[in-house]
């Protein structure tokens, strides 16, 4: 089975710390994720607006730590494109896909977006929690939505063969977004605001918007996602995959961890090794094996296929 997962935060945590992102005692590393039949992985530049103001250099910095650590273990490949993909698969390698969460690194200024495209950056998160140069975030608004500059950059991102994610988004940042959008959007790690009333979390309008798009939403094993609490369990997380199933069907769905960007997962999982409890569990409640391989890579690999250029 392949598994993607469609977000985590431990490119910069391993860099923040001066560790090795192949090995070490975090919630994700290469050494476990090669465990699995085959493995692409999301690998967020994250820069925490609370700790030091985002800039272009210092993602630029996160990204070529990437490309050192590629140069350095034949077992990991940055892959720029679908074909990438489907090689690194074969070779048995972990594959991973650069992404900016929000897009505060760009400076306001559409060239750096070519910068980080010709880097290999492939996804972009447009807002962390708080408003940007692009649009709001989830718990701060003052742009009124999307702005001028946020609806340039969706569209050259889907010109260029990017994928737009909307997690972090607030409502008129989202409704902005796929009213221009001519590609599949995704939410790459957000849950169920029916099952979890939370502000990171998607309406059921919202699910049926990305559906409509041909896109998917990954699951976020963050326990304040799952039940706004410390504590969660496995099939409280499939609570949420339940919903969006039953919602928008077994092709929306798939996982987005939010590996090393969250304080507190679920009982029983305590990084990438244990994936496979969530999987077993599904087959265990009837999910064919076919919806299981959906969620827990097809629908995302599905997605890289009709965006990733």
């Amino acid at each position: 089975m392949i598994v993607v997962d469609a977000h985590c935060d431990s490119l910069t945590r391993a860099v923040n710390n001066k560790k090795s992102l192949v090995s070490n005692s975090f919630h994700w590393d290469i050494k476990r994720a090669l465990g699995y039949d085959g493995f692409v992985q999301v690998l967020a530049v994250f820069q925490d607006p609370d700790e030091e103001k985002p800039s272009f250099n210092n993602a630029m910095r996160y990204i070529h730590e990437a490309e050192e650590i590629e140069s350095r273990n034949s077992f990991f490949k940055i892959c720029k494109n679908y074909d990438d993909i489907n090689a690194g698969l074969k070779s048995k390698k972990v594959c991973g896909i650069l992404s900016l969460e929000g897009g505060e690194a760009l400076e306001g200024k559409t060239e750096n977006l070519d910068v980080f495209y010709n880097a290999g950056v492939r996804l972009i998160t447009l807002t962390w929690n708080y408003p940007n140069e692009l649009g709001d975030g989830a718990k701060t608004q003052y742009n009124g939505g999307l702005t001028a500059f946020g609806k340039k950059i969706v569209r050259l991102m889907q010109e260029k063969g990017m994928i737009v994610d909307i997690s972090h988004a607030d409502v008129k940042t989202f409704e902005d977004c796929m009213s221009i959008s001519t590609k599949p959007v995704i939410a790459s790690h957000s849950n169920a605001r029916s099952i979890c009333d939370h502000p990171r979390n998607l309406y059921d309008w919202q699910i049926t918007e990305i559906k409509k798009s041909g896109g998917v939403v990954g699951i976020n094993f963050y326990t304040e996602f799952i039940n706004n609490g410390s504590k969660a369990d496995i099939p409280s997380l499939i609570r949420h995959i339940e919903h969006i199933c039953a919602l928008a069907g077994e092709d929306t769905v798939g996982i987005g961890a939010d590996f090393d960007g969250m304080a507190s997962l679920p009982e029983k999982i305590n990084g990438v090794e244990d994936l496979y409890l969530l999987f077993n569990e599904l087959a265990r409640l009837n999910y064919s094996d076919r919806a299981v391989e959906k969620i827990a890579g097809g629908n995302f690999l599905r997605v890289f296929h009709d965006v990733l250029a």
